[in-house]
C-alpha cells in the first residue's frame, strides 16, 4: 500500500473511530486514554508515536486506538502526509484526552 492510500485509509479510520467514540458505539479501555495523553504533549513525528506504543499494554494491544496510531506512524514517517489526514488525528487525540 502507498504512503498516500494508507494515509487515506488512516483518515477514514480516524473519523470512524471518533464517530463510534462521540456516539458511545467504542468506549476505549482506561489504558487506551495513556498513549494518547502522551501524544496529545508530544511533537508528532513517527519516532514519538513508535515511543507512545512501545510498552504498551495488552489492553491497549487489543483495543481500537492502536489500529490508529500504529499506521500513523508510517504515515508521519513520510513526511508528505496529508495536513487533514494529521488533523483527524489530532481530533481524535483530542477528544480523548479532554474525556472527563
Amino acid at each position: 500500500m502507498t504512503t498516500t492510500a494508507l494515509a487515506d485509509a488512516l483518515r477514514h479510520d480516524a473519523v470512524a473511530l471518533l464517530e463510534a467514540y462521540r456516539t458511545r458505539a467504542w468506549v476505549p479501555a482506561l489504558e487506551e486514554h495513556d498513549p494518547a495523553e502522551g501524544l496529545a504533549r508530544a511533537r508528532w513525528s513517527g519516532a514519538s508515536f513508535r515511543a507512545a506504543l512501545r510498552d504498551a499494554p495488552p489492553a491497549v494491544r487489543s483495543g481500537r486506538l492502536i489500529d490508529v496510531l500504529e499506521p500513523a506512524a508510517v504515515v508521519l514517517d513520510d513526511g508528505t502526509a496529508a495536513e487533514d489526514t494529521v488533523l483527524q488525528l489530532r481530533v481524535l487525540v483530542d477528544a480523548l484526552t479532554s474525556a472527563p
